[in-house]
């Protein structure tokens, strides 16, 4: 579900028809509500849910950011 940026089954964020977010837990969807969520492109998925630090030590994140301020590559 992760990969779909969502952290917590129990807090699915839903649009209403108003514009209005809710949440909803995973067991209240119905079948076809799942089936969309599974299927959603990772495309489409909200990047700014992916906090970089989950992935990288602080150390990757100061070797990523010497390369980028010197124009360099990892090679």
């Amino acid at each position: 579900m992760k990969t779909r940026g969502i952290d917590d089954i129990s807090k699915i964020k839903f649009e209403d028809d108003n514009g209005n977010i809710e949440e909803r837990d995973w067991n209240s969807l119905s079948k076809e509500e799942k089936i969309n969520i599974l299927n959603t492109p990772l495309d489409n998925v909200d990047k700014s849910q992916n906090n970089i630090e989950e992935y990288l030590s602080p150390e990757e994140i100061q070797f990523l950011s010497e390369l980028r301020k010197n124009n360099l590559t990892p090679e």
